[in-house]
């Protein structure tokens, strides 16, 4: 009788432990999304902000708004490192530090390089707050809520570009130029007491054997399939969000934003619903069924010419890409130890924006030399690639 009353004077308490990770990994994510509106407020001020005062031309434009992409690309590996030795709290609050300062300065940069310098250092900044905070979340949950934690920061940044864009606009409508930079500036600061509010959790000491050449070889295995089937599968981002209204501009639809409008709170509605949902598609087949939808949906874009069928192919590809990110990082989760969890899960992030530049990059080309029909079905094919590529991450992992 007294194994049976302390069992349940425990079921309570752990209980209580599993609704406070919850609320911390909730908390990391807002901090997320609070330290990602510095680039979304600016984004669309930037480009005459550029052309204006600092009389740039368009590729100017394109070399300030892209100067972050590199440095936050490296950024997010390092930090991984980092992470083991500093934790991330350090790094998430000197992340934010770094992100303030550069932004602020925006309005004390004199030619198009220095702008260009201080993009590239916000790069930095963000690069490693977006890591610590990516990795901090699955960190503090139990195991059956880290695929849930793994797409909180995406859900969260989901909606800080959709606020961002207009509330920038119209804060620079306000109070000029100038002020809406040191007001984004100054709102990555919010991030600091987050962060100190939150636990940190630190990762175990290195053995002093090292695993075996099997399982080292499977951990890398396992991060580099996840990390090549993400890339693929950001190709369709980079389409719905690239070329989705290009796509019926050229048709003569207006409105085609309601695609990418579709997709956006498809994506945000569905993780939303997860965390009382605990379903995840862990299994070969049911991540298959995810990248089908997303390629269908793709296709769908690319094939319809009218608004409606647009819509449907937006929300298709919402419902494929929702868990395809974390599961794939909770097959990369499963794959490594707890020590290499920092880097490898940095590292596959990092690769969402890697598959987002290329897709663009070479969609666009395959829209120039065939037109847009033909660049959405050779996304959808893209993703059917990502989906070989996922199944045999799947069962790397080995999730059951």
């Amino acid at each position: 009788m007294r194994v049976q009353t302390d069992h349940l004077s425990q079921q309570p308490a752990t209980e209580t432990t599993d609704k406070r990770s919850v609320r911390h990994a909730l908390l990391i994510s807002l901090a997320s999304g609070i330290g990602y509106m510095p680039f979304a407020l600016t984004i669309p001020i930037l480009p005459g902000h550029v052309t204006g005062r600092l009389h740039g031309g368009p590729a100017e434009v394109g070399a300030v708004v892209g100067g972050y992409a590199l440095t936050a690309l490296l950024a997010r590996p390092v930090s991984g490192v980092l992470m083991n030795r500093l934790g991330a709290r350090v790094l998430t609050v000197g992340g934010a530090i770094v992100t303030t300062l550069a932004t602020v300065a925006y309005p004390l940069a004199g030619s198009i390089a220095q702008l260009v310098g201080l993009r590239m250092l916000v790069g930095i900044g963000m690069g490693v707050m977006l890591a610590a905070t990516g990795v901090w979340p699955v960190q503090l949950v139990a195991k059956d809520r880290q695929s849930w934690a793994l797409g909180l920061a995406g859900t969260v940044i989901y909606v800080a570009i959709g606020l961002g864009a207009p509330l920038g606009t119209l804060v620079e409508h306000l109070v000029g130029t100038t002020t809406t930079f040191v007001i984004a500036g100054l709102l990555a600061l919010l991030v600091i007491p987050i962060a100190l509010a939150v636990p940190e959790v630190r990762v175990p000491p290195k053995a002093k054997e090292g695993a075996g050449g099997i399982e080292r070889g499977r951990a890398l295995l396992g991060t580099v399939l996840s990390s090549v089937a993400l890339v693929f599968t950001a190709f369709g981002f980079a389409a719905v969000s690239g070329f989705a209204v290009a796509k019926f501009d050229a048709l003569g639809v207006a409105g085609g934003a309601a695609v990418v409008t579709a997709y956006s709170l498809t994506v945000v509605l569905l993780r939303v619903a997860s965390t009382w949902i605990r379903w995840e598609a862990t299994r070969p087949v049911a991540l298959a069924a995810l990248f089908l939808v997303e390629a269908l949906g793709v296709a769908l874009i690319g094939l319809s010419n009218g608004l409606v069928l647009g819509v449907v192919g937006g929300v298709l590809t919402g419902i494929g890409m929702w868990q395809i990110y974390p599961v794939l990082g909770l097959f990369v989760v499963r794959s490594v130890d707890e020590r290499g969890r920092a880097t490898a899960l940095s590292t596959f992030g990092a690769c969402f924006t890697v598959g987002l530049a290329a897709g663009s990059g070479s969609l666009g080309l395959v829209a120039e030399a065939t037109g847009y029909r033909t660049m959405f079905l050779v996304c959808a094919a893209c993703v059917g690639l990502g989906l070989l590529v996922a199944v045999a991450a799947a069962r790397v992992a080995r999730i059951r």
